[in-house]
């Protein structure tokens, strides 16, 4: 009976603990390239792939933001975060070749190869952003409390945009190592130049 008691104690306070994670709203988008040869879908890919900010295009684009809000409480001596909310929103751009059915089976294959390695690469990018977005909501929501509310709310601007910085640097880095995908084998066709 005790051992019953216990347990159950130990699930009512399980229960009361508000569980906060991060809201990932992912968004998939294609640009459409046709060609029957390796060489046709090659200029038509760099004629519509994505865009980024710093006017670089590629091949595949993952694009992420991070937003949190928090809400303050005076407990004791000491201002703390009482709810939080950290949403990341996520959209990766892929090519789609809309004439995929009738192309030679080689090509086919290719493609196949190509784009698997592509929207893994992205893939890596994804999960970046939601390391970041997980590094946020456990910040938040272990701040340990400040004597003010205006310190509190500095302390977690500060901390929240250094980590933001951080995996956004790492996210950069990732492009760098493997050369936008390169290494991973997004490249078509096979022995094509990057640019």
């Amino acid at each position: 009976m005790a051992c019953l008691r216990v347990s159950l104690i130990v699930w009512l306070v399980t229960a009361s603990v508000a569980v906060s994670s991060p809201l990932v709203k992912r968004k998939n988008e294609n640009y459409e390239v046709t060609g029957s040869t390796a060489a046709e879908l090659r200029k038509t890919m760099n004629q519509k792939r994505p865009v980024n900010d710093a006017n670089e295009s590629y091949d595949g684009l993952t694009e992420w933001s991070i937003t949190w809000d928090y809400q303050a409480k005076y407990r004791g001596r000491v201002w703390m975060v009482s709810n939080r909310s950290v949403e990341l929103e996520v959209k990766v751009v892929a090519p789609r070749w809309t004439n995929f059915q009738n192309a030679p089976p080689l090509l086919r294959k290719q493609w196949r190869i190509y784009l698997a390695n592509l929207l893994r690469h992205e893939n890596g990018h994804v999960k970046v952003a939601l390391l970041a977005a997980n590094a946020i909501d456990k910040y938040l929501s272990s701040h340990g409390g400040a004597s003010s509310l205006e310190k509190l709310q500095t302390d977690i601007k500060k901390n929240t945009h250094t980590l933001l910085e951080h995996y956004q640097k790492i996210d950069r880095d990732y492009d760098k190592r493997t050369r936008h995908g390169a290494s991973q084998g997004a490249i078509f066709p096979k022995g094509y130049p990057r640019e």
